[in-house]
């Protein structure tokens, strides 16, 4: 089988979104025939300035399937094999505001004109009101490694003994909500001088490669995320996959995700005052003592000896058994293209 991905090429790193490279290469190691069509440039004039070179590509290529990613990109597709015998199949990322036009038109769309469409949450299949497949990207397990947190914290030029709460987005992005998390902290941190404790401290990390990133989640004793809305987000599974304690806001799929996982918690406001005392609790769980000691990560799911440092979350055996691996979801994948009308 042969899959034509068309995905937004816009990112400073690497070009397309990295969740959608790592997908990319992890239905290539499923053996099909992948590939790759970055669409650069913004909004919709911009993207059909890719149209005639999409539609060469689709001509000489004869894919079977054009996966598209985002919804535009899945109307661009259209208009590429338009006439041609291949299949348009599309992943709808993020949720949508109440009536707004963007759902209706996405809705038309997969109901009467792509082969097929998938979302990445529960949440965002009921906004449509269709009976689509739900299908969160995976996480790749050999890339989101667990690594000795004191380590981790020297090549990230962390101090030993600081408190370091990362937002792994851009601060920039407003969906991101990256005021909420400083107001957040800024509450966290009056509470602690309250107690006579130092100050835990805010790092945002973005356009970083992924093994940095990596680095920055096992360095550091807890994740925020303050987003407005989201699909199903990466960052809490890559944060998963690093047993990193998690604060959240309730946006796309994170409850099912995080659902009886200790250490990680979801707001049900956007309150900075309810967001400082989850944070407190998540770096509580990630400072816990028996009897003085500090316990060890001690939870690697690699039969490794255990690592040093504060106690970690659940998250990676988690991720395995919801089937959130990019192995498991790469099969979950050829499934539903081979399903296709």
């Amino acid at each position: 089988m042969k899959v034509l991905f068309v995905a937004s090429g816009n990112k400073k790193v690497g070009g397309v979104s990295s969740f959608v490279r790592t997908q990319y290469e992890s239905l290539r190691a499923e053996g099909l025939d992948m590939l790759l069509y970055p669409v650069t440039g913004h909004g919709f004039r911009g993207y059909m300035h890719h149209l005639y070179r999409l539609r060469r590509l689709i001509r000489i290529e004869k894919p079977d399937i054009v996966h598209a990613h985002y919804s535009t990109c899945g109307i661009l597709a259209w208009l590429a094999t338009f006439g041609l015998h291949t299949k348009v199949f599309v992943s709808i990322l993020g949720s949508f505001p109440r009536k707004s036009a963007k759902l209706y038109r996405v809705r038309f769309f997969i109901k009467h004109i792509w082969a097929g469409a998938l979302t990445k949450s529960r949440r965002t299949a009921r906004q449509l009101g269709l009976d689509l497949p739900v299908v969160a990207n995976g996480v790749n397990l050999e890339q989101f490694v667990l690594k000795e947190q004191s380590e981790a914290r020297r090549r990230v030029g962390f101090e030993a003994e600081k408190r370091y709460i990362v937002f792994v987005s851009n601060p920039a992005r407003i969906e991101k909500n990256w005021s909420l998390a400083q107001a957040a902290v800024d509450v966290l941190n009056r509470r602690r001088h309250e107690r006579g404790e130092a100050d835990a401290e805010l790092v945002a990390v973005f356009d970083k490669p992924h093994d940095e990133v990596v680095d920055y989640m096992c360095a550091a004793d807890c994740l925020v995320l303050t987003s407005l809305s989201e699909g199903s987000p990466n960052v809490i599974k890559e944060a998963m996959a690093c047993n990193l304690p998690i604060v959240t806001t309730d946006v796309g799929d994170v409850n099912e995700r995080l659902d009886g996982l200790d250490g990680c918690y979801v707001a049900k406001t956007y309150n900075p005052d309810e967001l400082a005392t989850l944070l407190d609790s998540a770096l509580a769980f990630g400072n816990h003592t028996d009897g003085g000691e500090t316990l060890a990560f001690g939870n690697s799911t690699d039969g490794g000896e255990p690592l040093a440092y504060g106690k970690r979350t659940d998250g990676r055996q988690a991720l395995i058994r919801q089937g959130l691996t990019t192995k498991q979801v790469a099969r979950r994948l050829i499934e539903i293209y081979n399903n296709l009308k």
